[in-house]
């Protein structure tokens, strides 16, 4: 029973260490049990990393695939699936106030401040969903979330494949 809990508390743990925040759209009014098939789209930029590229892609594939879509060539699919993303530093500045000496009743005491400062890198992912046949969008998700540098190729695309099933996690399955 003590590894029931314990389980428990570390599981609650690393979700509260996930940084991931999605915020999704969607239409409301589209019939998305009619789509069938996708294809991936995106505009590669001069200097973007193909690496990151090709592991954002095979990632949405595996995920559309998971939930039953049929991957297509880009000249005819029911909806397209576009994704865009950036990075950049950013830098979390703390505070921290403190009373030192404080005597009785409150009174003498000295403030200190302690200032320290975080730099991270914030990524952000936009996956859109559009509809072929309006070239409208019909689904948005938008994933933020503090950038984890991994060492191997292989972390590398496991921790994008998981980013990528969570930011999509919302879509509806075909059915």
């Amino acid at each position: 029973m003590l590894k029931y809990y314990i389980g428990i508390v570390v599981a609650l743990f690393m979700a509260a260490c996930s940084t991931l925040e999605v915020r999704t759209d969607y239409d409301d009014s589209y019939a998305f049990s009619k789509i069938k098939t996708y294809a991936v789209l995106h505009h590669q930029k001069e200097g973007e990393n193909t690496l990151l590229n090709d592991r954002i892609t095979d990632a949405i594939n595996t995920v559309m695939q998971t939930k039953g879509y049929k991957k297509q060539s880009p000249h005819n699919p029911d909806v397209l699936v576009v994704y865009h993303y950036n990075a950049k530093d950013k830098v979390d500045i703390q505070t921290d106030y403190q009373m030192v000496g404080i005597r009785r009743y409150g009174f003498g005491g000295t403030m200190i401040a302690t200032t320290s400062a975080y730099e991270y890198t914030e990524g952000m992912i936009i996956i859109d969903i559009l509809d072929t046949q309006t070239d409208k969008i019909v689904f948005r998700s938008i994933g933020t979330l503090e950038v984890e540098h991994k060492k191997t190729p292989q972390e590398r695309k496991a921790y994008v494949q998981k980013i990528i099933t969570k930011v999509m996690e919302s879509f509806p399955s075909h059915k």
